[in-house]
């Protein structure tokens, strides 16, 4: 899937931030590798059933860590945030009651973090637009189909750019939750040392202040 501008495939090149902290740890781990993009629910099934040997970046529950192996580190850090069309009556106070007759765009088999997650199975909110990639969620508010699209600030922002619509949305209200992302392994016994090294690796980044060049990078592109 689509994810910028942590990862993103322009025909037959592929690129984003995390892609280049993937191949950064992949060949660290002398492991080479291959990129396939899919939609969001067709790529879990592909990893729950073996298919695939990993996918990233994805949140953990209960439930995934029944069928996929997590590393220790994550990935990266998200604030989850909600746009809204500006001049819009519908705010986010912090409290998800004050979006619980919003209509809200999410993305098919996403993760948002536990908070909204729970809220959800609470059934919280009573409108929510389920698409199979932000980009139509983002195009449904900009067309004035939905109140609200949840989704990672960084995204957000760079989809809107896109779309050319960033002068039309804003961001409503705190942060949802900051949730922690990442790439996960599945569950077959030949992964398991794989997923040892891989968190080694990650580590080493973090100490040799690897993972902070890059994420810099980005942030200066989205400044």
């Amino acid at each position: 899937m689509q994810y910028p501008p942590y990862m993103q495939q322009t025909g037959a090149t592929v690129q984003g931030l995390t892609i280049d902290m993937v191949n950064e740890i992949f060949s660290r781990m002398n492991q080479p590798i291959q990129y396939r993009f899919y939609p969001w629910a067709r790529s879990l099934y592909l990893v729950e059933n073996k298919q695939v040997d990993g996918l990233f970046t994805i949140k953990k529950t209960d439930e995934r860590e029944q069928t996929m192996l997590f590393p220790k580190h994550p990935l990266l850090t998200q604030d989850y945030v909600f746009f809204v069309l500006k001049g819009s009556k519908v705010k986010f106070d912090g409290d998800y009651a004050s979006l619980a007759n919003a209509s809200i765009g999410v993305v098919d088999r996403t993760s948002y973090g536990n908070r909204f997650d729970t809220a959800v199975r609470e059934n919280t909110f009573k409108h929510l637009d389920v698409a199979v990639s932000y980009e139509l969620t983002f195009k449904k508010l900009l067309a004035g189909r939905m109140d609200t699209v949840i989704c990672s600030r960084l995204v957000g922002i760079h989809i809107l750019k896109q779309l050319n619509g960033l002068d039309r949305v804003t961001i409503s209200g705190p942060p949802s939750e900051s949730a922690v992302s990442y790439l996960v392994f599945s569950r077959k016994p030949e992964n398991i040392p794989l997923v040892e090294q891989f968190d080694k690796i990650v580590a080493e980044m973090q100490q040799d202040g690897t993972m902070d060049i890059i994420l810099s990078k980005y942030d200066h592109q989205l400044d």
